[in-house]
């Protein structure tokens, strides 16, 4: 493994500037710089396996790295074992004389060699993960002999939903640098694009749900747009990979639309418009239903603007 200095090296500012620009120029069939057409992002899915993909990489490592007091080397280690699997959501800043990462979100695909990191770090029998107690004590008779697969169909059945893993999506890392954090409830955040480019991933695919161990922060500013999100019964919030608390959570695609719309029907659909469809975010970032509509589009994801 690299030392921390060669990888503070690796993960720089102007490594990943560099990497972001020959990404512009040469990461699609297309120039991307002329696409932007002025905006300042640019939204993509960089495989784990591309080039590329320390550029979300570098995101995910720095601030993980400093909000949990964990070494890059540490990071890279635990979440590079679900490389295989990974496709990273990265927006870019293009609107600085070299353009630099600004957000990541890491969607792990379900393999059944990997599982899911949330999952298996969920159910794990392990004194280090905080809910295995919880777990033990009110999804088990108290002389049944604890089992990680059966933990997850009775966390899966007690949440009145078939979170089948060959149907969902592990959303196992979000992550965007200081200065680009929204204030709650932004709509033109960094965050919002990467959410809505996550949405989009698992429309595209037909996925019907997305599952992460959420700080409570971001959760509590997911939850604005109608509640997405729902945590499993008798497990409270707890530190996890670091000081602030975390607490397992899941959404059904489907469901977390309809509800959207509901909640923000009468008083707010454009909230709406923006979350799922992009509408207001394509003005501030190219976005991938625009440059790849064949997958990503409204139309390619069976999904419009709702109409009154």
């Amino acid at each position: 493994m690299p030392s921390e200095e060669e990888l503070a090296l690796r993960f720089g500012r102007t490594r990943i500037g560099e990497l972001c620009t020959k990404f512009i120029r040469t990461g699609f069939k297309f120039d991307a710089g002329m696409a932007l057409n002025g905006r300042q992002y640019l939204v993509a899915y960089i495989s784990a396996q591309s080039p590329f993909s320390d550029i979300p990489r570098a995101v995910e490592t720095n601030v993980f790295a400093e909000s949990f007091q964990l070494t890059r080397a540490q990071i890279l280690n635990d979440y590079g074992k679900y490389d295989a699997a990974t496709t990273f959501v990265a927006v870019i800043d293009t609107s600085t004389e070299i353009p630099h990462a600004v957000g990541a979100l890491r969607i792990i695909e379900y393999a059944p060699n990997l599982g899911f990191k949330d999952v298996n770090d969920l159910v794990e029998d392990d004194p280090a993960n905080p809910w295995i107690n919880e777990i033990k004590a009110h999804y088990f008779g108290p002389d049944e002999p604890y089992d990680p697969n059966l933990a997850w169909v009775r966390l899966s059945q007690r949440s009145g939903v078939d979170l089948r893993l060959e149907e969902s999506l592990d959303i196992a890392t979000h992550a965007s640098v200081g200065d680009y954090r929204g204030k709650r409830g932004a709509i033109n955040s960094v965050s919002m694009l990467f959410y809505h480019a996550c949405l989009r991933y698992a429309l595209a695919t037909s996925k019907k749900n997305l599952l992460a161990i959420f700080d409570l922060k971001p959760l509590y500013n997911l939850q604005q747009f109608g509640e997405p999100f729902h945590t499993y019964p008798d497990l409270e919030p707890h530190a996890y990979g670091g000081p602030y608390d975390t607490i397992p959570a899941y959404c059904v695609i489907d469901e977390a639309i309809d509800e959207a719309w509901s909640r923000f029907r009468n008083h707010n659909p454009e909230v709406f418009s923006v979350f799922v469809n992009g509408a207001s975010l394509d003005e501030i970032a190219l976005l991938p239903n625009e440059y790849f509509p064949e997958t990503f589009s409204n139309e390619a994801v069976s999904l419009g603007v709702k109409d009154e």
